[in-house]
């Protein structure tokens, strides 16, 4: 087929005179000249089948020729304009000429991925043994209108996603400490529209108990070797009433030679989100403190139903004894008998009492092989969805770190309940800059790990630390003083120690190990 379409070619276009019969161009096939076009073209039969495609067309349309091949030529069309497309069609052939389809318009076809791309198509008909064959030749639009397109698109993209989720951008000039907002994230902060702001004021826009944590994220982001990610959620005191507003920041810093360039991100609005989270996390801490309340209440009522009956036999026993003694000459058997039954019903009470504590602390401890860095993660996680996550995380986790042998609710409560107290007593002096330091690692000279946390809070004092795992001992007004004695006694019967730094001033360290597995 392209022998003959190439022989109608030189028919049609014969050698000039000029030329020798030597010229260069003899002897080369149409297929060689059709593939070395410039432009995508296609050679369409009467059908509107395609017959060729050069290599420009396979690449524009994303198809090889073997695809293409045998295909009718609406295939490049969007659907919405096939059918027109084939009338159109049928009437060129009726009179085919060479022309601009559409009258020089632009038109649009479609890639193989599904993009659509901006051309202007040509017509020239060929006839080859009373066949007539239609060459499509395929003009791409200006490169920088196809450009201005496909950015219209993106754009357009970009603002549909950000209504849909409420989102605000903004672009942090760190060369020069500049902030450019967009409306939506000038809203957010309560500026005027198009205010091109100061880093330090868009500082002063946090929150004054988050804007230490605020200043963290940047100096992490602008670090080359934390890779640029920027991560956070904090309080906005939009003015001019002071209207505390929660955002979520999402976004990425770019470096030139090494340094933060700009910090690119988007914020979204997630106070109703927070309300809704501290609403559940009040109704947790009262659930869990009536829970607490009503174990302590039955559990002395266990103990009390156990030991009320020897005891009011021992009073009794007493008073006969009493009255043995103080009678004239005393009655030595009487006496006896009844100290014998104080020592009797004595020792009944302690025993029943050891019985009632075995009981409760009968049940099997079930360990496994546990990643320790990953339960202190989930800790963290469950700290956070608490609405305990208010301070500064640095997070020391020794990589390859055995598997501990161990129970994980039971580590991972005792986690919750040190973090927990941590943010507590921070919160209750008011730290400026609330931090707590996590690090995981070996225990020198032992098969064993051990955990750190410490925090910049304002310490314990002598006389608390004495008694700190003592039960029912506290320093808080609401509380019932047993949540370290019970952290103590889970991480030792998990083949553990858990104990407090007595000599650190600059808050509080916690410690304890934990077994490995082998």
């Amino acid at each position: 087929m392209s022998v003959g379409i190439f022989k109608a070619y030189m028919t049609n276009h014969p050698p000039s005179s000029e030329y020798s019969s030597h010229d260069p161009l003899d002897g080369i096939s149409f297929r060689a000249l059709f593939d070395a076009a410039f432009e995508a073209m296609l050679l369409v039969d009467a059908a509107g089948r395609i017959v060729l495609a050069n290599y420009a067309a396979q690449s524009v349309f994303e198809y090889s020729l073997d695809e293409l091949h045998g295909r009718e030529i609406e295939m490049l069309l969007p659907e919405r304009y096939r059918e027109h497309h084939r009338q159109y069609r049928k009437i060129y052939l009726v009179e085919p000429c060479k022309r601009f389809m559409g009258n020089a318009c632009e038109l649009t076809l479609l890639k193989r991925s599904g993009q659509e791309l901006g051309v202007r198509v040509s017509l020239n008909p060929i006839t080859v043994e009373s066949q007539v064959f239609i060459l499509v030749t395929v003009h791409a639009l200006d490169r920088r209108r196809q450009a201005e397109l496909a950015l219209q698109a993106s754009e357009e993209r970009l603002r549909l996603i950000q209504q849909a989720a409420g989102a605000g951008i903004f672009d942090i000039d760190c060369m020069n400490d500049r902030v450019y907002c967009d409306e939506r994230m000038c809203a957010l902060l309560g500026n005027k529209a198009g205010e091109i702001m100061v880093l330090e004021k868009f500082f002063g826009l946090i929150h004054p108990d988050d804007r230490a944590k605020c200043r963290a994220i940047f100096d992490e982001t602008i670090d080359l070797p934390a890779h640029g990610r920027c991560r956070g959620e904090f309080r906005i005191s939009q003015p001019p009433e002071h209207t505390e507003c929660w955002i979520a920041i999402l976004g990425q810093a770019q470096f030139e030679s090494g340094k933060a360039k700009r910090i690119v991100g988007i914020a979204r609005d997630i106070t109703e989100r927070k309300l809704l989270e501290q609403t559940l996390q009040q109704q947790r801490n009262e659930t869990e403190a009536l829970f607490s309340q009503q174990v302590a209440i039955i559990t002395a009522s266990a103990i009390a139903h156990e030991i009320n009956s020897p005891l009011t036999a021992i009073s009794a026993y007493s008073e006969v004894a009493q009255h043995a003694l103080g009678v004239t000459p005393i009655d030595c058997d009487r006496a006896k008998e009844a100290l014998d039954g104080c020592v009797q019903q004595a020792q009944q009470a302690g025993e029943k009492l050891y019985e009632l504590i075995g009981f409760l602390q009968s049940r099997e401890v079930r360990t496994e092989a546990l990643s320790l860095n990953r339960v202190v993660e989930d800790a963290l996680l469950q700290v956070n969805s608490d609405g305990y996550g208010a301070f500064h995380l640095v997070l020391d986790l020794m990589p390859d770190l055995p598997p501990v042998k161990a129970n994980k609710i039971q580590i991972q409560r005792v986690l919750v309940n040190l973090i927990r107290n941590a943010v507590e007593a921070m919160r209750e002096a008011n730290t400026v800059s609330s931090e707590i330091a996590i690090t995981v690692k070996t225990l020198l000279g032992e098969n064993m790990a051990i955990v750190t946390i410490k925090d910049n809070g304002p310490g314990i004092d002598q006389h608390t630390i004495s008694r700190i795992f003592d039960p029912f001992f506290t320093t808080k007004p609401t509380g019932f003083g047993v949540g370290l004695s019970i952290s103590r006694a889970l991480i030792e019967a998990n083949g553990g120690q858990l104990w407090i730094d007595p000599d650190f001033r600059q808050g509080a360290r916690f410690y304890f190990t934990l077994p490995y597995a082998s």
